[in-house]
């Protein structure tokens, strides 16, 4: 497959790994735990005198002069469910009376004091009893609290020894779960702006973004992104589509290097008469409408855009709207004075149609000429400025026709929307009131403008690539005109199916 180069598989298996980081977190945020009651000390501090670890301090007042403590120390220690489910009384499994059992090494407890989380004062009820906590040498025995997740109470003991209050443990049993020292830091600490595995995920995020980066800007890098391919390939047809095909075209060169794309439109007939007898591996063929295919069963064609057309007149005739029955007498020859559309306007009617190999003439055809109502007898080219009789002239390129039209008093031709409005001395008229525009779904002269291949094109190959990036891709932007529109929208894909 053409996408499957080293750096397009080293960019995906990056992307890959950044979207499983990220989910990884996420778990990790969010995963499962046991019943756990988790517990940290967070405050330890000497508070009498004398000096431990090399530390000094002085005390004053009543923790100088403590009855039986030598050198006192204070230790804030926290207890908490650290799991996801609630903690009830029976899933202690400690025997006796209770759950818990705090060790101070080689500490004395002296004093205990039970802080319950604000909003959680009910849980002092299970410290009412006096026997409900004991503490004895180095030890506390603490009651069967229930917890929910996330609740917790903190001791505030007070201690004697030449130990550390660091050293404190606690130990016990759950059912279906453990007791867990979980992370703390000292009053004195700054806290981190980020978790470990916060740093951690950040880290490898920014490796795959720089790694993403560097494959598509180091030098050398000549694969455009996924789905691009490379060769030459020419886009015929329609002279209606070509400059929206150019457009494309050139978006599509920049951003698929080692590609080249030409828009050679010589007419939609042209166009298919190639792709259908020559079988050409790289050449599309835009045709104003859809053709019959039964006819060329090699040919297949998909709908890619809409495209509006328009009737266009010298600015010396003074009709600004025609019905479709109007239109039709005009090109089969049944009225030959502008009087005899319009009373107030005058001059014979110079009729300017395309050649049959054209998709506006059949576009037009379809819609206006009925088979019992052929076009009158035409002449190629046109030879005349001016005719006190109505001429009617075959045409072969839109350029032809909207010089003609500038150039005829009382001329009326057809051409696609975008070259209407760049015809000088001339003026677009309306269908039933309508005027043209590819946003008004009533406006009845607009097609369907359909990309044929010889055949459906090989997956990864040049012509399928440019296809996709025209009728669904990042080209489909580009169709999006005054005039124009893609087909693959929540609106305009029933009208392009009809």
């Amino acid at each position: 497959m053409g996408w499957l180069s080293a750096g397009n598989v080293i960019a995906v298996l990056t992307a890959l790994i950044g979207l499983v980081a990220s989910f990884a977190a996420v778990w990790y945020e969010r995963r499962p735990r046991r019943r756990l009651i988790g517990y940290r000390v967070q405050m330890a501090i000497r508070v009498g005198n004398g000096s431990r670890r090399r530390r000094t301090q002085a005390a004053f007042g009543l923790l100088n002069d403590l009855p039986g403590i030598s050198d006192a120390s204070l230790v804030l220690l926290r207890i908490e469910n650290y799991g996801a489910q609630s903690i009830v009384e029976s899933d202690y499994t400690n025997s006796g009376p209770y759950g818990l059992t705090v060790d101070a090494a080689d500490l004395f407890v002296r004093s205990v004091v039970v802080i319950p989380d604000a909003g959680q004062e009910h849980l002092l009820g299970h410290f009412t009893d006096p026997d409900s906590i004991s503490y004895r040498d180095s030890s506390i025995q603490l009651p069967r609290v229930p917890l929910n997740p996330g609740q917790h109470y903190k001791l505030l003991v007070l201690l004697d020894g030449d130990g550390s209050g660091d050293d404190i443990r606690m130990r016990g049993g759950i059912r279906d779960g453990g007791i867990v020292e979980t992370e703390s830091i000292s009053v004195d600490d700054r806290p981190p702006k980020f978790s470990r595995p916060a740093r951690l995920i950040t880290v490898l995020l920014t490796a795959c973004v720089v790694i993403l980066a560097a494959i598509i800007l180091l030098p050398g890098h000549t694969r455009g992104p996924v789905g691009c391919a490379t060769g030459a390939l020419t886009v015929a047809g329609s002279t209606a589509f070509a400059p929206v095909a150019k457009v494309v075209a050139d978006r599509y060169e920049a951003d698929c290097p080692g590609s080249t794309i030409t828009v050679a439109a010589q007419g939609s007939e042209a166009g298919l008469r190639d792709v259908a007898v020559s079988a050409p591996t790289n050449l599309i063929a835009v045709s104003d409408g859809r053709v019959n295919e039964g006819g060329s069963p090699d040919l297949w064609g998909q709908a890619a855009a809409l495209s509006t057309f328009a009737l266009v007149v010298n600015d010396q005739v003074g009709v600004r709207n025609l019905t479709p029955d109007q239109i039709r007498r005009i090109f089969s020859g049944g009225v030959s004075d502008w009087s005899g559309i319009d009373p107030g306007a005058r001059g014979p009617i110079q009729v300017l149609s395309r050649t049959t190999d054209s998709g506006s003439r059949m576009a037009f055809d379809r819609l206006f000429v009925s088979p019992s109502s052929q076009l009158a007898n035409s002449t190629a080219g046109c030879t005349r400025e001016s005719s006190p009789d109505v001429e009617f002239c075959l045409l072969a390129s839109t350029n032809e026709v909207v010089s003609k039209v500038a150039a005829f008093p009382g001329a009326i031709g057809f051409v696609d929307l975008r070259a209407a409005r760049k015809v000088a001395n001339a003026h677009t008229v309306a269908i039933d009131g309508h005027q043209p525009s590819i946003h008004d779904s009533a406006y009845p002269f607009t097609e369907v403008e359909y990309a044929y291949t010889h055949g459906r094109p090989a997956p990864g190959s040049l012509v399928d690539s440019f296809l996709n990036y025209l009728i669904t891709g990042p080209g489909r932007s580009n169709v999006i005109t005054d005039d124009d529109q893609p087909c693959y929208t929540p609106d305009n894909l029933p009208r392009c199916r009809g």
